[in-house]
């Protein structure tokens, strides 16, 4: 069975108590092996997080950081000296390493993808599975007190009453164990359903996320990585939702490995499954499902689109704030038959839909939700789903169904 991940949310720490909790993550973070054995590493994150937990993080720039931390001259050219970008990735990178790793932190640091802002994530709620117990608990409670033993007359018929009241809660007990067990293992075996052709393939499962590298000729300040990319930056949603499915792969004792979009090759995906996340930075995700009844549209115009209904699409609203607007993202599973693979897709038009997806595919709720509206029988077969999820100051909700194929 698999154990849900925390529901983390965007957060800003607004009172000392928050900025000493930020501290103190930080602090282990930096005395992980992914940056204690490094010196810029450390002085870089630790310099990000405390300008910003001061206050002064919209003072954050290349040229500022090249020289506060990397002690450059003040005219430094940034053009020619890379080493902030080439840190910040590698900072990224560990980061979302970290993060894969260790799971048991209640806050979270990363690092934005096209600044060099830190953002913060938190635990916000409980997981579905510890809701059965706890609404159960009053019962138990209930029972007890119903039970609870009395004055009686003698040793004799009080020796007897207390056998009779252990053997009923004991056996109340037991009815509680088993109705958990089967409550979890119900919403458990949506996750199975989904997840079986994957897990019974041959070969290790390929995760493959999209990457971006910075582009002064883009107007939003990237581009999709190429083949020539040796390290693209990933968003910490594409970084988040690639530790989500590699932690669901090893708890369920599947080998996988992580490779970029940008150097996966054909011939890779014919010879085992893959994970493709991401969409418009990814382009084994629009090449794949391009066939498919939903697929994204062509940039600019970032749509997911229904072939068996024209004129029906889903699009951000653009005249909405970014960290505003909802998003949408599709979930694909299915085999490709000019590979005869199984491919999975987890991609949003933006990085939050990136999220919702991958929450999506390893929630046993939520994919119990997809069986109660398609039936239960679609283990082996292919499967598309199109999510919205709502954003609200940079936060995101619980993705909902839009609709649904199986073929």
């Amino acid at each position: 069975m698999t154990s849900a991940e925390p529901n983390r949310v965007r957060w800003t720490p607004h009172t000392e108590e928050d900025r000493e909790a930020v501290r103190h993550a930080l602090e282990r973070i930096l005395s992980s092996p992914h940056f204690c054995n490094s010196k810029r590493y450390p002085a870089l994150l630790r310099y990000v997080v405390e300008q910003t937990l001061t206050g002064n993080g919209e003072h954050i720039k290349e040229r500022t950081l090249g020289i506060e931390v990397f002690g450059r001259a003040p005219d430094y050219d940034t053009n020619i000296d890379t080493a902030v970008r080439y840190s910040a990735g590698e900072v990224r990178k560990r980061l979302m390493l970290y993060h894969h790793e260790t799971t048991n932190v209640s806050i979270q640091i990363s690092l934005s993808a096209r600044s060099y802002l830190p953002e913060f994530l938190r635990v916000e709620e409980e997981t579905d599975a510890s809701l059965p117990m706890r609404e159960l608990s009053p019962y138990i409670g209930r029972a007890l007190t119903e039970n609870s033993i009395k004055p009686v007359a003698d040793s004799r018929s009080s020796q007897g009453y207390l056998r009779k009241v252990s053997v009923k809660i004991a056996i109340g007990v037991l009815i509680v164990l088993a109705g958990r067990w089967l409550w979890v293992e119900h919403q458990s075996s949506a996750i199975n359903r989904f997840w079986s052709p994957i897990l019974h393939a041959k070969g290790p499962t390929l995760i493959s996320p999209g990457g971006v590298v910075f582009s002064s000729t883009s107007h939003i300040g990237t581009r999709v990585a190429d083949q020539t990319v040796e390290n693209p930056f990933l968003s910490f949603e594409n970084g988040l939702a690639m530790g989500r499915v590699a932690a669901l792969l090893n708890s369920k004792g599947a080998d996988y490995r992580v490779q970029t979009s940008a150097v996966t090759t054909l011939a890779q995906i014919r010879e085992s499954p893959v994970v493709l996340v991401g969409a418009y930075n990814n382009g084994w995700t629009q090449r794949l499902v391009l066939s498919l009844r939903f697929h994204f549209t062509a940039e600019p115009n970032e749509q997911i689109v229904d072939t068996s209904h024209p004129g029906r699409y889903w699009a951000r609203d653009s005249t909405k704030p970014y960290s505003e607007s909802p998003d949408y993202a599709l979930v694909a599973r299915f085999r490709n038959p000019s590979t005869d693979s199984m491919v999975v897709v987890v991609a949003g038009l933006q990085r939050y839909g990136t999220d919702a997806a991958s929450q999506f595919v390893i929630s046993p709720r939520l994919l119990d939700l997809f069986n109660r509206q398609i039936g239960y029988d679609w283990t082996d077969k292919n499967i598309e789903v199109v999510l919205k999820v709502d954003v609200i100051n940079g936060r995101v909700g619980a993705p909902t169904i839009e609709a649904t194929h199986v073929w």
